[in-house]
């Protein structure tokens, strides 16, 4: 999904897949730190670095947009291994990311049209995001979480 807002460092962000969860927004800082906060009522659910009162105004200022913005069906799971991201790497039709813990995701690009139709250097420029747990392409304004590519479900369709 895209970037909703850059403000002061922070970027806030929805995941694409992510099934059955409430509406919730991600912030990221430069530094590593993020977070995850329901929109509806607007609480934090998720704190890994973040001093809270640094970070909740801006979630909030995002109530009134979040609802409308989100893209119903979407769902975390307990860690129970080490998700985070090592390496990322797209051929012309797999995107194959490692995680931290050794195992191998492999999906077919045809689940992420924004990365199938994306150039190689496109999809080659990828940064970890979610404080390890996601990747975002900063040329094409994508984020995918490896919660979501661990199910091993398609992307949902743009609404």
């Amino acid at each position: 999904m895209p970037t909703i807002l850059r403000m002061g460092g922070y970027r806030l962000y929805f995941f694409s897949h992510e099934p059955n969860e409430p509406p919730h927004v991600h912030v990221d800082s430069g530094g590593g730190s993020t977070l995850k906060a329901r929109l509806d009522p607007v609480e934090l659910a998720r704190n890994r670095g973040f001093v809270r009162t640094k970070s909740m105004p801006y979630c909030v200022s995002l109530q009134s947009i979040g609802p409308r913005c989100w893209r119903h069906g979407m769902d975390i799971s307990a860690k129970v291994a080490d998700e985070r991201v090592a390496d990322v790497r797209c051929d012309d039709a797999n995107l194959t990311v490692d995680l931290m813990d050794g195992r191998t995701i492999s999906v077919p690009l045809a689940w992420h049209p924004r990365l199938r139709h994306a150039t190689p250097d496109q999809r080659g420029t990828w940064e970890s995001c979610g404080g390890g747990y996601g990747i975002h392409w900063p040329k094409l304004d994508e984020d995918l979480s490896t919660e979501g590519l661990l199910r091993g479900a398609p992307a949902a369709k743009a609404v």
